[in-house]
């Protein structure tokens, strides 16, 4: 399994909205609003990178409202 932080950023007065879609997929752990230069971050647990470069490409990007993301895998 490969665990992942995911930092995104998202437009204003659509971050409730990104953040109940987020919730909602089945490989995402924990997501929580934050204060600092991101807006949300999630945690995700995926069975490789292959489906962690899918569930960024083919769903969190596609989520109206993210401006950008920032993805660090967890090592340990």
């Amino acid at each position: 399994m490969v665990e992942a932080y995911i930092h995104i950023r998202v437009e204003a007065g659509k971050g409730l909205d990104v953040l109940k879609q987020l919730r909602s997929m089945p490989e995402v752990r924990e997501a929580r609003p934050v204060t600092g230069p991101y807006d949300l971050i999630v945690k995700v647990e995926v069975a490789n990178t292959k489906a962690l470069t899918e569930l960024l490409v083919s769903k969190i990007h596609k989520i109206n409202g993210i401006r950008d993301t920032t993805t660090s895998i967890i090592l340990d």
